[in-house]
């Protein structure tokens, strides 16, 4: 039997071929035909009624979680079936994304004595990449009054900033002391103390402030005894660090 080729297919059959095709492209293009949809895009402008323009020219409506909008985000948008876009947020590009958090936990103490040299602690530390932070941490300690808990930052060369340590002042012996006030410190250049009280009464503080970073590295909260003592400065478990990136 001699093979039906195009040559010899019967003219309506081509026709419908035809058809068939031609409707499987326009239904591609339509969203009412082609229902709901995904993909990755790029924004290449920010509107300031809370639309998003990609680089190949879709409007999208942000939704309310994806924060602080930048040119070149990397970001999810999805299409209804009657044709609307929504920017759903950025996706990952393996790296601290504007809007994302970090946070991490001392799982156990960490002690130190007769040392007034500052050290990140062991398990406070996050890895950044040029950008703003806000950092906020959380510190339970104890200290002999006379050695205190002296505190500042490891972040990479040139960070700058500002930040306080949220904490009872070094002059201070007793738990009924008062938290101090005054004008921040210098970011990475700058360490301040918070009082002890005594070896073993945990009393707690809350360092907070913004980093400027122009370099990947690790950011860390750093501490040391501020006067040398035999008498153990901890800094205990459950303290945390949480690093932001705001810019």
């Amino acid at each position: 039997m001699k093979p039906v080729t195009a040559s010899t297919r019967p003219l309506p059959n081509l026709l419908a071929a035809a058809i068939r095709e031609q409707a499987k492209a326009a239904g591609s293009e339509t969203p009412s035909v082609r229902g709901s949809d995904w993909r990755l895009a790029v924004v290449a402008t920010v509107g300031s009624d809370g639309t998003i323009t990609t680089s190949d020219g879709i409007v999208a409506r942000r939704m309310e979680t994806y924060v602080s909008p930048a040119n070149s985000d990397l970001i999810v948008i999805t299409q209804s079936g009657s044709g609307n876009w929504l920017a759903w947020g950025r996706g990952s590009t393996g790296v601290f994304a504007v809007g994302e958090s970090r946070t991490v936990r001392k799982s156990v103490s960490t002690s130190r004595a007769s040392t007034t040299t500052m050290a990140a602690d062991p398990h406070l530390t996050v890895d950044v990449v040029a950008g703003t932070y806000t950092v906020d941490a959380f510190i339970t300690y104890d200290a002999d009054v006379a050695a205190d808990l002296k505190l500042g930052w490891i972040a990479p060369a040139s960070t700058t900033g500002a930040w306080w340590p949220g904490g009872s002042d070094s002059g201070n012996t007793t738990l009924a002391a008062t938290t101090r006030w005054g004008a921040p410190a210098d970011f990475t250049t700058t360490t301040l103390p918070v009082a002890g009280v005594g070896a073993g009464q945990i009393v707690a503080c809350r360092p907070v402030g913004t980093a400027v970073v122009t370099a990947s590295g690790a950011l860390a909260l750093a501490w040391a005894q501020q006067t040398s003592s035999a008498t153990p400065t901890v800094v205990r478990g459950q303290s945390w660090l949480q690093v932001r990136r705001i810019a």
